[in-house]
């Protein structure tokens, strides 16, 4: 079944997560389709993102003590997903249940979550935990709730969990490659330090970074880098409103932004990139033929006014539902590169929207 976007009513974006910053900072357009769609995603989401809320709660209740054994992180563990599968299924994501067959590694990643349960620092075990706590700018800009608090005497240090990997490689200016902690998680950080400085008037001594491998990197930071970045994001909010308000938009179109975005079948600055790019696993263009073989699979040809597409592997499809379509302009989303150029394969997560 093909899928359409409609009239897309815009809102204004009430407030601004330190989750959500760089993001809205890298393409504010983003964040305005978000917002308009209710933050409902017009693809499917990666089974890795869902597996990874999962294990992001299970690092949480291990840090604060509510969960201390492999029983107990078993038991847990396997209700949650249990939980999460049934819902997936519900939603008609079913395709990509059970997760332990779409996530790679996902055995690692569960031993990994076990190694946080041994030898817990002892900072940790004499301190007081704080899990999950909302925490909002006085005038309602900003908010977001913060991973772990822990507090000994005047100590306070703000620990923010990663499922995925926290640093990444990079070119300096002599050419060399160099391991820097991401950009958005350093932003994020010193967004939850602000806020909870705001709302207590006690600066954190210490923001950290833990990831699934139990590797906990410390950040530098100031006061005045935090008031900063808090600034900034107040910034960034208005002039996304602003755009709202006024009608005039703009995407930053380019590949880090665009390859993951779940809201690209809605962005008309991407769909035009698409007919003239073909560095992304998504095509648009004009239905021209419609092929079924003898094991019934259905290859589709289309034209874009540049080149012509060949997308193959279509199953469980009636071809009269891509030939009613003829001489109609489709945008196909999520498929496979083939080894020739303009050649794709449907996936699991294929979605299709006219």
């Amino acid at each position: 079944m093909m899928n359409k976007i409609g009239k897309i009513e815009y809102k204004e974006i009430k407030r601004i997560s330190p989750s959500q910053f760089y993001s809205i900072k890298s393409c504010a357009y983003k964040s305005i389709l978000a917002e308009a769609f209710e933050k409902k995603p017009l693809l499917p989401v990666s089974p890795n993102a869902y597996l990874g809320t999962v294990l992001h709660k299970i690092l949480e209740l291990i840090s604060i003590k509510e969960i201390k054994t492999d029983f107990e992180l078993e038991t847990r563990f396997d209700a949650e997903i249990n939980s999460l599968e049934k819902r997936l299924l519900q939603e008609g994501n079913g395709f990509i249940t059970p997760l332990q067959k779409s996530v790679k590694d996902y055995g690692i990643k569960k031993i990994q979550l076990k190694k946080h349960l041994s030898n817990l620092p002892r900072k940790i075990v004499e301190s007081k935990a704080i899990a999950e706590k909302w925490f909002e700018s006085k005038d309602g800009l900003i908010g977001g709730k913060i991973d772990l608090i822990l507090e000994i005497g005047q100590d306070i240090e703000i620990i923010d969990f990663k499922t995925g990997a926290i640093t990444q490689d990079t070119l300096n200016e002599n050419g060399e490659i160099s391991t820097e902690i991401k950009d958005e998680y350093l932003e994020q950080l010193k967004l939850y330090a602000y806020l909870f400085y705001e709302c207590t008037s006690r600066f954190p001594t210490r923001l950290s970074l833990v990831d699934l491998a139990k590797q906990k990197i410390s950040i530098e930071f100031s006061l005045e880098e935090c008031k900063a970045a808090f600034d900034d994001a107040k910034k960034v909010l208005a002039e996304t409103n602003k755009s709202i308000s006024t009608g005039f938009y703009n995407a930053n179109v380019n590949e880090k932004n665009c390859i993951y975005c779940l809201y690209r079948p809605a962005c008309s600055f991407y769909l035009k990139n698409l007919s003239l790019n073909n560095v992304y696993n998504d095509v648009s263009g004009f239905i021209k033929n419609v092929v079924q073989y003898s094991n019934g699979n259905i290859t589709v040809l289309l034209d874009n006014g540049c080149h012509s597409v060949t997308v193959t592997g279509f199953t469980n499809t009636n071809p009269e539902y891509f030939i009613s379509k003829r001489n109609r302009l489709i945008n196909i989303f999520n498929l496979r590169k083939g080894i020739l150029s303009n050649v794709y394969s449907a996936t699991k997560t294929t979605t299709i929207y006219e």
